[in-house]
């Protein structure tokens, strides 16, 4: 069982000025869905639909163990991140995670390797807010050079870096990472930094300590770099539905839910399954890939045959004859 605090606005003060780059934020369900996941759900205000600020407030019961946040990396009005976190969990991932650390260290950026589930998350935190792209670069090459594999180019293990994207649009979140010094829910663990006191204001203390790098220093490490090939984003094509002449049209989900929001992959609405029983409060427990919107997901378990029941769009099985 994990160990609750008592913080002062200060500590969720400190918190917000060294973690949080944009208002928006995510919460972690508070029991184990019947798949065994515990997802994070969009904050959001219940009437206006609009997303909830992280303010003080937020980060107080984050760092007491009251909830669990995560954080979006990109202010999408910049493009840039306060820092960048490298996750790892595949076998050997802490070992890599101290590569990177003692490499990055060499560079005179002083990284902070904290726990995690099943490996660990490595940050970097930066003096002021730096270009997602060019953070992007100055990672993805340095892991490379040392030979630790990165997610993605062909490769399913590997670290993940954060921000995952380049850029973001407006409206959009990017991808999220759990917010440090808070409760796993699925473990209710908390998964601390290394080098510090296990509690919030040491741990605060530590991470103040940090050499933070400049934007000129980074640019100084990525002169005459770009990002590799291999993980570069791929332009999304859109969806056109094929010809068809047959007396069906194609059933296309965005036909009859409404989205809520996107992010650089997906569309999220409600989904229909989980209304009718009376869930999905948030309105985004589907996930429609807006690459092809014939694909789509319910993250809360639903079926596609539920899915479809619930819209009264039952899926045509063909008969044998």
């Amino acid at each position: 069982m994990y160990t609750t605090f008592c913080v002062s606005r200060e500590t969720a003060d400190r918190f917000i000025k060294l973690f949080v780059n944009r208002r928006a934020y995510g919460m972690q369900a508070a029991h184990p869905l019947p798949n065994g996941s515990v997802p994070y759900y969009l904050a959001r205000d219940w009437q206006t639909k609009k997303p909830k600020p992280l303010d003080a407030d937020v980060a107080r019961m984050h760092l007491n163990g009251d909830i669990t946040i995560n954080l979006y990396a990109i202010n999408p009005e910049t493009q840039r991140s306060k820092w960048v976190a490298i996750d790892a969990d595949f076998d050997g991932a802490v070992e890599a995670l101290f590569q990177l650390q003692w490499e990055l260290k060499q560079d005179g950026v002083e990284a902070a390797l904290e726990q995690s589930r099943r490996g660990g998350h490595l940050w970097i935190f930066a003096d002021t807010p730096l270009l997602a792209a060019e953070c992007r670069i100055y990672i993805y090459n340095l892991a490379l050079r040392l030979g630790v594999p990165v997610k993605g180019g062909g490769l399913n293990d590997g670290i993940e870096v954060f921000p995952r994207q380049d850029r973001i649009e407006d409206g959009e979140y990017g991808s999220a990472i759990r917010a440090p010094l808070g409760v796993h829910r699925k473990t209710n663990q908390r998964y601390w930094f290394y080098e510090a006191a296990l509690t919030p204001e040491a741990q605060l203390d530590y991470l103040d300590s940090l050499k933070k790098p400049t934007e000129a220093e980074l640019r100084t490490f990525i002169h005459g770099m770009t990002l590799p090939e291999a993980y570069r984003p791929v332009v999304a094509q859109p969806y056109i539905p094929p010809a068809s002449s047959t007396l069906h049209t194609e059933f296309q989900i965005l036909d009859y839910v409404r989205a809520t929001r996107k992010d650089s992959r997906n569309w999220w609405a409600r989904c229909p399954s989980c209304a009718q029983a009376g869930h999905d409060r948030s309105g985004d427990n589907l996930a429609i890939q807006i690459r092809n919107p014939r694909l789509y997901r319910c993250w809360a378990g639903c079926t596609k045959e539920e899915i479809r029941a619930a819209l009264g769009q039952p899926i045509r099985r063909k008969v044998a004859v």
